[in-house]
């Protein structure tokens, strides 16, 4: 089964068992994923559309579990998996997708029924949109505005934004001038930028992110740099260095 995409019951699918080994990960891990969702009370009956149940024979010829995933299954499962190969194997595994769904569009009319016929004239748009997001993201340095454009990407395929936002403590620039006791939150903003600890923007790291805020002298927001812990452990390191 060396194909990333196969025919399975008239639609473009890929199994468990490929994406753990394309995705270098434990078999039974991607097969706990899966069942954790079909068997979640939130959605159930739609992830249980996405995921079907077969076997394969391993290398001593017994018969083993593996799932089928279709286009929305895979996103579920695989879109969690970071990192820039992963992300080239997505890409791969979309581009396989599209393959395969062009193969079925050309086959005899009569052999796909309307509902299929219209399943697959709005996947097709879906894919087209989360194309174009996935190859932006992939030429994006920024690590924060990659996962948001993957994110968009999931949700044109599933509907739903399936790359969570990590919630951390955010300080401004002010609130961390009063926490280490310096003169204004301009001076922390000069301190962070020589240690160069802001991303560009709009994008994020582990010292803060970029948001925006609305200006003191106009109604306009402006963007602002907000900090994490990590990013004012470093400010606070900086000061007791500058002190000995």
């Amino acid at each position: 089964m060396n194909e990333l995409v196969i025919m399975h019951d008239k639609q473009a699918v890929t199994t468990s068992l490929r994406v753990a080994e394309v995705f270098g990960k434990d078999h039974k891990n991607v097969i706990q994923a899966i069942e954790a969702k079909i068997q979640s009370a939130e959605n159930s009956a739609d992830y249980q559309k996405m995921f079907a149940e077969g076997t394969y024979k391993d290398g001593r010829n017994r018969g083993q579990k593996l799932y089928y995933l279709n286009r929305d299954g895979f996103t579920f499962i695989a879109f969690g998996f970071t990192g820039q190969t992963a992300d080239k194997f997505k890409l791969q595994y979309i581009q396989a997708f599209n393959a395969m769904e062009s193969t079925l569009k050309r086959l005899p009319v009569k052999k796909l029924d309307p509902m299929q016929q219209a399943e697959l004239a709005i996947t097709r748009e879906k894919t087209k949109r989360a194309n174009a997001l996935y190859r932006i993201a992939l030429h994006t340095d920024s690590k924060y505005s990659q996962q948001s454009l993957l994110a968009l990407a999931a949700k044109e395929l599933t509907g739903k934004m399936t790359i969570p936002v990590m919630k951390q403590k955010e300080y401004s620039a002010g609130e961390v001038a009063k926490k280490l006791g310096i003169s204004s939150g301009q001076k922390v903003g000069r301190i962070a930028n020589r240690l160069g600890l802001k991303a560009d923007q709009p994008g994020q790291n582990e010292y803060g992110r970029w948001t925006n805020s609305k200006s003191r002298y106009s109604d306009k927001e402006v963007p602002q740099w907000v900090y994490f812990d990590k990013g004012v452990q470093a400010i606070k390191a900086e000061l007791k260095e500058a002190s000995k």
